[in-house]
């Protein structure tokens, strides 16, 4: 039996899918067995994966049955091996020895659960790609970033998972686990030299959504609460800091949609709080 799971995660991932599994099939390590869950594509995703792993491994779900941690619990528990990696479906190794140096601080007992380090698309807006060069920078993990973590490319010891599941309501529950797991004791790490391409350029009625569900999640799992003049005085900052880069960039032109990307941001992230606490 191989020593890793691999479980992949889709809806309408076309046309990064085919990319994603190729850039998997290339790895130096070969010693895992592929899952798969769509979640109702209607973009050809499903004849891209009904193609590329064995029937038994492909689960499909309604599109309303898709909750992350649920779905990801579910799928955890139908596989057997000692690790498991998640891959989205729509992320694509940039070395074919990612994937061995993902999973190395595993097998040497260095870490419990790790993480690939993330570059954006060549067409990601200016912003999306400066936050993930903040996001995946090791220096910036830390303080009240140190529960930062992206299920989008990462892997865990099984026992981990047995022992603390992930987060089935709502969403961001992939940081909300790796905070549960923290505070249990667990080492979790950023692997940087392991890399994947992942980006989405969200529209901002789609970001605003985004956000609002993570704060929801928020609220109910850290007991976060909505602070208008503490979130009002971070978003200023934001906009000071994006507004430096952008000019150091040269890039004036981002400034108007930096604006407002920032502030559907903490818009839908206070009024996620606000919903949350009330339940």
């Amino acid at each position: 039996m191989s020593r890793v799971a691999v479980i992949m995660r889709s809806k309408n991932e076309m046309p990064h899918l085919p990319a994603a599994i190729a850039s998997l099939r290339r790895q130096t390590f070969k010693d895992f067995e592929l899952w798969a869950v769509d979640s109702g594509s209607t973009d050809g995703s499903v004849d891209v994966l009904q193609t590329s792993l064995d029937a038994a491994h492909l689960i499909q779900i309604s599109p309303k049955e898709y909750v992350p941690g649920k779905v990801l619990n579910e799928m955890t528990a139908r596989t057997t091996q000692k690790f498991v990696v998640f891959q989205n479906a729509d992320a694509i190794f940039q070395s074919d020895d990612a994937l061995e140096k993902l999973l190395q601080p595993l097998f040497d007992d260095e870490a419990d659960a790790v993480m690939s380090a993330q570059v954006t698309r060549p067409d990601a807006k200016f912003i999306v790609t400066y936050d993930y060069l903040r996001a995946y920078n090791p220096k910036n993990i830390k303080g009240e970033n140190a529960d930062f973590f992206s299920a989008v490319t990462c892997a865990f010891r099984r026992d981990l998972w047995e022992k603390i599941n992930i987060p089935d309501i709502g969403y961001a529950e992939d940081v909300a686990w790796a905070k549960l797991c923290r505070a249990d004791g667990a080492r979790i790490k950023l692997v940087t030299d392991s890399v994947v391409e992942h980006s989405h350029n969200y529209t901002l009625k789609g970001l605003y959504r985004k956000k609002f569900r993570h704060g929801v999640t928020f609220a109910q799992t850290y007991r976060r609460r909505a602070n208008l003049f503490f979130q009002t005085l971070e978003l200023f900052k934001e906009w000071a800091r994006d507004f430096l880069y952008a000019l150091r960039k040269g890039r004036l032109d981002t400034i108007p949609y930096n604006i407002a990307y920032r502030a559907v941001i903490y818009t839908g992230l206070y009024r996620g709080l606000k919903e949350g606490s009330r339940g």
